[in-house]
């Protein structure tokens, strides 16, 4: 076990100052602070903040199931018929393969939580496939 992964070994706290690889698509900004991928420790496919100012949207379907945390502003998130706005202190559940679009009602921050789909299949699958194309 790597020096990183004992570390998931303890309780943790995380701030928004411990997210430091921030991606952006469609002026939603968003960074994991903890994900399967490189803590092969953890139990969970990621956690990790979101800020978006209003206006922003972007579509979803994911191969996991999602947990929005609404922590600051409000969202709303439509799939097929069904739509749901979520106010801070309030989170909206993403079932796995259902597509929908996301859009921030005002200037908004949450916290997401993703399960693992795959664990250490993914892994494998992630590998091989970077490995096919070195080639």
């Amino acid at each position: 076990m790597n020096s990183r992964e004992s570390d998931f070994r303890a309780v943790r706290k995380f701030t928004l100052e411990d997210a430091t690889d921030w991606m952006e698509w469609s002026g939603i900004a968003l960074a994991d602070v903890v994900n399967e991928d490189e803590t092969p420790a953890a139990k969970l496919g990621g956690v990790g903040f979101l800020r978006a100012p209003k206006g922003a949207h972007s579509s979803f379907e994911f191969a996991y199931d999602e947990v929005l945390v609404v922590t600051r502003g409000r969202c709303t998130v439509a799939s097929g018929v069904t739509e749901v706005t979520a106010n801070a202190g309030e989170l909206i559940y993403l079932p796995a393969g259902v597509p929908g679009t996301f859009v921030a009602e005002s200037d908004m921050e949450l916290v997401y939580v993703t399960s693992s789909p795959y664990g250490a299949v993914n892994r494998e699958i992630k590998a091989s496939l970077l490995e096919g194309s070195a080639e």
